[in-house]
């Protein structure tokens, strides 16, 4: 009965509940003193995701299929990891357009030469295991070798593991976003703060 009524609670409060969302946002630049490094963990394996395979994400944890094909469609590419021949993790990578940070109730448009990581999902039984700190350092030596400069990254302000991984990487913190989250809408508060 009690995971019932946890179940009703949580759908009360995605469709009808009310709180403050703080999203923390990272930048890394090559004018940072940015220095590639070479990712040498054995037991990680990268793949970039092909449309065939979007169906895989679903390994990990509810995904929108439809949405995955739109997003390789418009040209964002998916890192994703494998450790002991399951799937452990993704991240996805945007290049151009706009930027939707849904949870900071703003869109921002993707400059030239900068990309922005977004999405990043390890499954349950792989966290711990250092695989986010050593993607972003793939995805960032990869495009930073392809002419990018600047990457961006946003994680949840409950999120620790997640601000521990993207710093672990290499990124700093830029900003704190505000937004009033009103059942599945947010709206942004004020401006962005530096730091937190």
């Amino acid at each position: 009965m009690f995971r019932f009524l946890r179940k009703v609670a949580s759908r009360i409060n995605r469709h009808a509940g009310l709180s403050v969302q703080r999203t923390y946002l990272y930048r890394i630049s090559r004018p940072d003193g940015w220095s590639a490094t070479a990712v040498n963990d054995k037991s990680i394996s990268w793949e970039l995701l092909s449309p065939e395979r979007v169906g895989r994400l679903l390994d990990i944890g509810p995904f929108d299929v439809s949405d995955g094909l739109k997003r390789l469609h418009r040209g964002d590419l998916c890192y994703t990891v494998c450790v002991d021949g399951y799937l452990a993790h993704y991240s996805w990578v945007q290049r151009s357009g706009s930027h939707p940070i849904t949870e900071a109730g703003l869109s921002v448009p993707v400059g030239s030469g900068e990309f922005w990581i977004y999405n990043v999902r390890t499954v349950e039984r792989a966290r711990g295991k250092r695989i986010l700190p050593a993607t972003l350092e793939r995805i960032v030596n990869d495009h930073f070798e392809e002419g990018y400069c600047t990457a961006f990254i946003y994680t949840s302000r409950e999120n620790i593991a997640a601000q521990k991984g993207i710093l672990r990487a290499g990124f700093g913190l830029v900003a704190t976003l505000g937004a009033l989250r009103v059942g599945s809408h947010y709206y942004r508060t004020g401006h962005a703060n530096q730091g937190q």
